[in-house]
Protein backbone atom coordinates (compact mmCIF):
# COMPACT_ATOMS: atom_id res chain seq x y z
CA UNK A 1 0.00 0.00 0.00
CA UNK A 2 1.29 3.55 -0.37
CA UNK A 3 -0.60 7.17 -0.60
CA UNK A 4 -0.91 8.21 -3.84
CA UNK A 5 0.99 11.67 -4.77
CA UNK A 6 4.43 13.06 -5.84
CA UNK A 7 7.44 11.02 -4.91
CA UNK A 8 10.80 11.71 -5.11
CA UNK A 9 12.75 9.15 -7.15
CA UNK A 10 16.25 10.41 -7.30
CA UNK A 11 18.61 13.00 -7.19
CA UNK A 12 18.41 15.22 -10.33
CA UNK A 13 21.89 14.91 -10.91
CA UNK A 14 21.51 11.24 -11.16
CA UNK A 15 19.41 11.15 -14.03
CA UNK A 16 21.19 11.89 -17.32
CA UNK A 17 20.78 11.97 -20.95
CA UNK A 18 23.33 9.05 -21.37
CA UNK A 19 22.49 6.02 -19.11
CA UNK A 20 19.27 5.03 -17.83
CA UNK A 21 18.46 4.97 -14.44
CA UNK A 22 16.33 1.83 -12.89
CA UNK A 23 14.76 2.56 -9.84
CA UNK A 24 12.07 0.57 -7.72
CA UNK A 25 9.35 1.86 -5.88
CA UNK A 26 6.92 -0.70 -4.29
CA UNK A 27 8.14 -3.45 -5.66
CA UNK A 28 7.80 -2.08 -8.78
CA UNK A 29 10.28 -1.13 -11.46
CA UNK A 30 11.04 2.26 -13.42
CA UNK A 31 13.05 3.68 -15.55
CA UNK A 32 13.67 7.22 -15.61
CA UNK A 33 16.37 9.48 -18.12
CA UNK A 34 16.38 12.68 -19.96
CA UNK A 35 16.34 13.96 -23.36
CA UNK A 36 19.16 15.72 -25.12
CA UNK A 37 17.07 18.68 -24.21
CA UNK A 38 17.50 17.99 -20.31
CA UNK A 39 13.49 16.88 -19.50
CA UNK A 40 13.34 14.01 -17.48
CA UNK A 41 10.96 11.26 -18.17
CA UNK A 42 9.76 7.64 -16.15
CA UNK A 43 8.29 4.64 -17.85
CA UNK A 44 7.54 1.43 -16.30
CA UNK A 45 10.98 -0.46 -16.77
CA UNK A 46 9.32 -3.13 -18.69
CA UNK A 47 9.58 -3.76 -22.76
CA UNK A 48 6.17 -4.57 -23.95
CA UNK A 49 7.39 -6.84 -26.64
CA UNK A 50 9.82 -9.94 -24.19
CA UNK A 51 9.63 -7.68 -20.58
CA UNK A 52 13.32 -7.15 -20.86
CA UNK A 53 14.24 -4.03 -18.34
CA UNK A 54 14.43 -0.64 -20.98
CA UNK A 55 17.32 0.31 -17.98
CA UNK A 56 19.47 -2.05 -20.17
CA UNK A 57 18.95 0.10 -23.23
CA UNK A 58 20.23 3.67 -24.12
CA UNK A 59 18.90 7.08 -24.63
CA UNK A 60 18.11 8.15 -27.81
CA UNK A 61 17.19 11.25 -29.74
CA UNK A 62 13.73 9.96 -30.18
CA UNK A 63 13.34 8.33 -26.75
CA UNK A 64 14.24 5.17 -24.97
CA UNK A 65 15.42 2.30 -27.08
CA UNK A 66 15.12 -1.48 -25.61
CA UNK A 67 18.91 -3.01 -25.49
CA UNK A 68 17.18 -6.43 -26.88
CA UNK A 69 15.08 -5.59 -30.09
CA UNK A 70 16.09 -2.27 -30.41
CA UNK A 71 12.19 -1.13 -30.10
CA UNK A 72 12.21 2.65 -29.24
CA UNK A 73 9.68 4.68 -26.72
CA UNK A 74 8.82 8.34 -26.47
CA UNK A 75 9.20 9.18 -22.66
CA UNK A 76 6.47 11.71 -22.61
CA UNK A 77 3.54 9.11 -23.88
CA UNK A 78 5.72 5.60 -23.78
CA UNK A 79 4.07 4.90 -26.75
CA UNK A 80 6.36 3.01 -29.30
CA UNK A 81 7.67 4.93 -32.19
CA UNK A 82 10.18 2.09 -34.20
CA UNK A 83 10.46 -1.18 -34.63
CA UNK A 84 13.65 -2.28 -36.44
CA UNK A 85 12.09 -4.98 -38.29
CA UNK A 86 9.27 -3.47 -39.94
CA UNK A 87 8.85 -3.42 -43.28
CA UNK A 88 8.41 -0.16 -45.58
CA UNK A 89 5.27 1.56 -44.74
CA UNK A 90 4.39 -0.44 -42.18
CA UNK A 91 3.11 1.04 -39.05
CA UNK A 92 3.58 0.56 -35.60
CA UNK A 93 0.76 -0.87 -33.59
CA UNK A 94 -0.85 1.56 -31.11
CA UNK A 95 -1.18 -1.25 -28.10
CA UNK A 96 2.63 -1.27 -28.26
CA UNK A 97 3.95 0.91 -25.65
CA UNK A 98 5.14 1.35 -21.96
CA UNK A 99 3.70 3.36 -19.28
CA UNK A 100 4.45 6.64 -19.35
CA UNK A 101 4.46 8.27 -15.88
CA UNK A 102 3.88 11.90 -14.56
CA UNK A 103 7.92 14.01 -14.03
CA UNK A 104 8.82 16.70 -12.07
CA UNK A 105 11.59 18.50 -10.68
CA UNK A 106 12.04 20.51 -7.53
CA UNK A 107 14.92 21.13 -4.87
CA UNK A 108 17.05 19.00 -6.88
CA UNK A 109 14.82 15.03 -6.87
CA UNK A 110 13.03 14.11 -9.75
CA UNK A 111 9.93 13.78 -8.67
CA UNK A 112 7.01 11.56 -10.21
CA UNK A 113 3.52 11.61 -9.80
CA UNK A 114 2.27 7.85 -8.87
CA UNK A 115 -1.38 8.11 -8.80
CA UNK A 116 -4.57 7.64 -10.61
CA UNK A 117 -5.78 9.84 -13.88
CA UNK A 118 -4.09 13.50 -14.01
CA UNK A 119 -1.67 14.89 -11.10
CA UNK A 120 -4.17 16.93 -8.54
CA UNK A 121 -2.12 18.28 -6.30
CA UNK A 122 1.09 20.46 -6.54
CA UNK A 123 4.74 19.58 -5.77
CA UNK A 124 5.83 20.17 -1.82
CA UNK A 125 6.52 23.71 -2.29
CA UNK A 126 9.82 24.42 -0.25
CA UNK A 127 12.66 26.97 0.87
CA UNK A 128 14.87 24.81 0.02
CA UNK A 129 18.16 27.25 -1.47
CA UNK A 130 21.52 25.79 -0.67
CA UNK A 131 24.40 28.24 0.08
CA UNK A 132 27.37 26.81 -0.39
CA UNK A 133 28.68 22.52 -1.01
CA UNK A 134 26.13 20.58 -0.88
CA UNK A 135 26.08 16.88 0.30
CA UNK A 136 24.02 14.21 -1.06
CA UNK A 137 23.61 10.25 -1.22
CA UNK A 138 21.34 7.36 -1.89
CA UNK A 139 21.26 4.15 0.17
CA UNK A 140 18.73 1.40 0.71
CA UNK A 141 17.90 0.09 4.44
CA UNK A 142 16.46 -2.50 5.81
CA UNK A 143 13.52 -0.92 7.37
CA UNK A 144 9.41 -1.00 5.65
CA UNK A 145 8.97 2.82 4.62
CA UNK A 146 5.63 3.62 6.59
CA UNK A 147 8.44 2.61 10.01
CA UNK A 148 10.92 4.97 8.94
CA UNK A 149 8.78 7.60 8.51
CA UNK A 150 7.49 6.85 12.06
CA UNK A 151 10.92 6.62 13.69
CA UNK A 152 11.87 9.92 12.15
CA UNK A 153 9.40 11.82 14.46
CA UNK A 154 9.85 9.46 17.11
CA UNK A 155 13.65 8.77 17.17
CA UNK A 156 15.41 10.77 14.35
CA UNK A 157 18.56 9.61 16.23
CA UNK A 158 18.49 6.12 15.39
CA UNK A 159 18.38 6.89 11.23
CA UNK A 160 21.01 9.87 11.19
CA UNK A 161 23.49 11.67 13.26
CA UNK A 162 24.65 15.16 13.61
CA UNK A 163 28.37 15.40 14.04
CA UNK A 164 29.07 16.92 17.83
CA UNK A 165 25.26 17.04 18.86
CA UNK A 166 23.28 14.51 20.87
CA UNK A 167 19.37 14.81 20.19
CA UNK A 168 17.31 14.24 23.47
CA UNK A 169 13.83 12.95 24.49
CA UNK A 170 13.61 15.41 27.31
CA UNK A 171 11.89 18.33 25.65
CA UNK A 172 9.93 17.25 22.72
CA UNK A 173 7.29 20.29 21.25
CA UNK A 174 3.97 19.60 20.22
CA UNK A 175 2.88 17.77 16.84
CA UNK A 176 1.42 20.48 14.56
CA UNK A 177 0.16 19.80 10.70
CA UNK A 178 2.02 22.97 8.22
CA UNK A 179 1.68 22.94 4.85
CA UNK A 180 1.07 19.32 4.26
CA UNK A 181 3.38 18.04 7.20
CA UNK A 182 3.65 17.31 10.39
CA UNK A 183 6.12 19.00 12.23
CA UNK A 184 8.23 18.15 15.74
CA UNK A 185 11.18 19.50 17.58
CA UNK A 186 12.78 17.95 19.80
CA UNK A 187 15.99 19.48 22.29
CA UNK A 188 19.83 18.70 21.41
CA UNK A 189 22.93 19.88 22.99
CA UNK A 190 26.52 19.77 21.86
CA UNK A 191 28.60 16.68 22.63
CA UNK A 192 30.84 18.53 24.68
CA UNK A 193 28.12 20.39 26.84
CA UNK A 194 27.00 18.97 30.37
CA UNK A 195 23.89 17.53 30.32
CA UNK A 196 22.08 18.42 33.91
CA UNK A 197 20.17 14.97 35.52
CA UNK A 198 16.87 17.36 35.73
CA UNK A 199 14.27 17.65 33.10
CA UNK A 200 14.38 21.41 32.75
CA UNK A 201 17.25 22.74 30.75
CA UNK A 202 17.53 25.15 28.22
CA UNK A 203 18.68 23.56 25.65
CA UNK A 204 21.20 25.49 23.30
CA UNK A 205 19.76 23.65 19.71
CA UNK A 206 16.70 22.18 18.92
CA UNK A 207 15.76 19.36 15.80
CA UNK A 208 12.99 20.58 13.73
CA UNK A 209 11.72 17.32 11.52
CA UNK A 210 9.09 17.82 9.09
CA UNK A 211 7.31 14.65 7.62
CA UNK A 212 5.47 14.98 4.12
CA UNK A 213 1.91 13.44 4.87
CA UNK A 214 1.36 12.57 1.06
CA UNK A 215 4.57 11.19 -0.68
CA UNK A 216 7.96 10.30 1.34
CA UNK A 217 10.06 13.68 1.85
CA UNK A 218 11.49 14.80 4.68
CA UNK A 219 13.29 17.93 5.78
CA UNK A 220 15.40 18.25 9.09
CA UNK A 221 16.80 21.33 10.26
CA UNK A 222 18.80 21.86 13.15
CA UNK A 223 18.03 25.00 14.13
CA UNK A 224 19.91 27.57 17.15
CA UNK A 225 18.11 28.34 20.53
CA UNK A 226 17.29 31.61 18.59
CA UNK A 227 16.42 29.65 15.41
CA UNK A 228 19.41 30.57 13.54
CA UNK A 229 19.58 28.01 10.91
CA UNK A 230 22.75 25.80 10.85
CA UNK A 231 21.98 22.72 8.98
CA UNK A 232 19.24 21.93 6.35
CA UNK A 233 18.54 18.31 5.20
CA UNK A 234 16.15 16.61 2.77
CA UNK A 235 15.74 12.92 2.28
CA UNK A 236 13.34 11.41 0.32
CA UNK A 237 11.98 8.06 1.30
CA UNK A 238 10.05 5.52 -1.10
CA UNK A 239 9.36 1.70 0.18
CA UNK A 240 11.46 -0.94 -2.04
CA UNK A 241 11.47 -4.15 -2.59
CA UNK A 242 10.68 -6.87 0.48
CA UNK A 243 9.97 -4.21 3.23
CA UNK A 244 12.83 -2.35 2.78
CA UNK A 245 13.16 1.14 1.97
CA UNK A 246 15.06 3.55 -0.37
CA UNK A 247 17.00 6.56 0.02
CA UNK A 248 18.35 9.63 -1.25
CA UNK A 249 19.25 13.19 0.52
CA UNK A 250 20.48 16.22 0.03
CA UNK A 251 21.55 18.69 2.55
CA UNK A 252 23.88 21.72 3.45
CA UNK A 253 25.48 23.56 6.40
CA UNK A 254 24.16 26.95 6.60
CA UNK A 255 27.17 30.08 6.59
CA UNK A 256 26.25 31.20 10.33
CA UNK A 257 28.20 29.44 13.01
CA UNK A 258 26.93 29.83 16.60
CA UNK A 259 29.97 30.99 18.97
CA UNK A 260 29.07 28.68 21.15
CA UNK A 261 29.35 25.73 18.61
CA UNK A 262 32.54 23.65 19.82
CA UNK A 263 35.67 24.07 17.77
CA UNK A 264 35.59 20.77 16.01
CA UNK A 265 32.26 21.92 14.80
CA UNK A 266 33.53 25.40 13.73
CA UNK A 267 36.23 23.51 11.99
CA UNK A 268 34.84 20.96 10.06
CA UNK A 269 32.55 23.62 8.59
CA UNK A 270 34.79 26.29 7.55
CA UNK A 271 36.46 23.29 5.90
CA UNK A 272 33.41 21.88 3.66
CA UNK A 273 32.97 18.94 5.45
CA UNK A 274 30.07 16.98 5.97
CA UNK A 275 27.90 18.02 9.25
CA UNK A 276 25.43 14.95 9.05
CA UNK A 277 25.18 11.17 8.76
CA UNK A 278 22.06 9.34 6.93
CA UNK A 279 22.12 5.80 8.52
CA UNK A 280 23.01 2.72 6.00
CA UNK A 281 22.72 0.83 9.13
CA UNK A 282 19.89 1.09 11.47
CA UNK A 283 19.97 -0.60 15.03
CA UNK A 284 16.85 -2.46 15.33
CA UNK A 285 16.75 -3.03 18.86
CA UNK A 286 17.16 0.87 19.39
CA UNK A 287 14.13 1.21 16.77
CA UNK A 288 12.28 -1.16 18.99
CA UNK A 289 13.08 0.64 21.60
CA UNK A 290 11.08 3.95 20.90
CA UNK A 291 8.19 4.75 22.13
CA UNK A 292 5.56 5.48 19.14
CA UNK A 293 4.28 8.73 20.80
CA UNK A 294 4.76 11.33 17.86
CA UNK A 295 4.01 9.01 15.10
CA UNK A 296 0.46 7.73 16.21
CA UNK A 297 -1.06 10.64 14.73
CA UNK A 298 0.92 10.64 11.28
CA UNK A 299 -0.07 7.01 11.00
CA UNK A 300 -3.75 7.87 11.27
CA UNK A 301 -2.89 11.24 8.54
CA UNK A 302 -1.44 8.97 6.43
CA UNK A 303 -4.10 6.55 6.62
CA UNK A 304 -7.04 7.27 4.65
CA UNK A 305 -4.68 8.48 1.67
CA UNK A 306 -3.78 4.74 0.91
CA UNK A 307 -4.33 2.95 -2.34
CA UNK A 308 -3.58 -0.48 -3.62
CA UNK A 309 0.29 -0.43 -5.45
CA UNK A 310 -1.76 -2.71 -8.28
CA UNK A 311 -3.69 0.34 -8.79
CA UNK A 312 -1.03 2.96 -9.90
CA UNK A 313 1.56 0.66 -12.18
Amino acid sequence: MMTPGWWAMALSEAVNDQTPLAVTFAGEELVLFRNAAGQAFALEDRCPHRRVPLALGRVVDSGLQCGYHGWVFDGATGRCTQIPNLHAGERVPARYGARAFTVSEANGFVHVWLGEGTPHSTLPSDDYQPSGREFTGATIVNMQHEQFLAAMLDGPQCLMALSHVRMTDFFLGDLRLEQGRAVLERGAVWTTQFLPSQFVVDYPLFVRTAVALQGGMTRVDLLSEDELPLITLMISTGANRRGTTSLCWRGYVHQQAPAKAPLRWRLARLRKQPLFTVNSLIDGVAIAALLEASSRELRSLRQPNLIAVSAVV
